[in-house]
């Protein structure tokens, strides 16, 4: 309640000012400073005209005029094209809908199948390997012989490169690439390869 009647107060003291000026202070110091307004019986309003002024463009800045009409073109067409509604994809029938229902679940199963049988393949190799590596024979068993002019024997140098690990090795190329789509029918890869490799 009292900072209400202080607020009153304070705007019962202050000058009035007029509506056309506006201010943000309501201090008398800064009102009095600013200028008072022009009345409209002061100066007669008259219609102002245009000047245009014209200049030549010289030969490099015509181009440059030319290159940003073109990057405007541009920005606006790819504006465009950033806005552009959705096209919703047509209604398809029931009939079609199961089609491709059961397409896509071929794939899957048929993907799985192959997924799996890449790692079971690999992972008997793995186990193969690894069973092989156990069988080399120790250094110093039956049978070892040193090498002439090397501190290794035979067996060790056999053990020794088994179990070098190749830092450049990848996947094998006979691996497929896990694609997002079903294959196509008919599709021939390497046709456009050949016309790839040409370009």
């Amino acid at each position: 309640m009292m900072i209400r009647s202080l607020l009153r107060q304070q705007h019962q003291s202050t000058p009035q000012l007029s509506s056309s000026i506006r201010s943000i202070s309501t201090t008398p110091t800064l009102q009095q400073a600013m200028p008072a307004p022009k009345t409209s019986s002061e100066e007669p309003k008259t219609a102002q005209k245009k000047v245009i002024k014209t200049k030549e463009k010289s030969g490099s800045a015509s181009k440059m005029a030319a290159k940003e009409a073109k990057t405007n073109r541009l920005v606006d067409l790819m504006t465009k094209a950033y806005d552009a509604p959705i096209t919703p994809p047509p209604k398809v029938s029931d009939e079609e809908m199961a089609i491709r229902a059961m397409i896509g679940r071929n794939y899957v199963i048929g993907s799985f199948k192959r997924h799996n049988e890449n790692n079971h393949d690999l992972a008997v190799k793995i186990r193969m390997k690894k069973h092989a590596m156990k069988l080399l024979p120790k250094e110093g068993e039956i049978g070892d012989t040193p090498i002439e002019g090397e501190k290794n024997t035979v067996y060790g140098k056999w053990r020794k490169a088994a179990f070098k690990v190749n830092g450049n090795w990848g996947p094998p190329d006979s691996r497929p690439i896990p694609l997002l789509t079903p294959p196509i029918e008919g599709f021939d890869a390497s046709l456009y390869m050949d016309a790839e490799d040409e370009s």
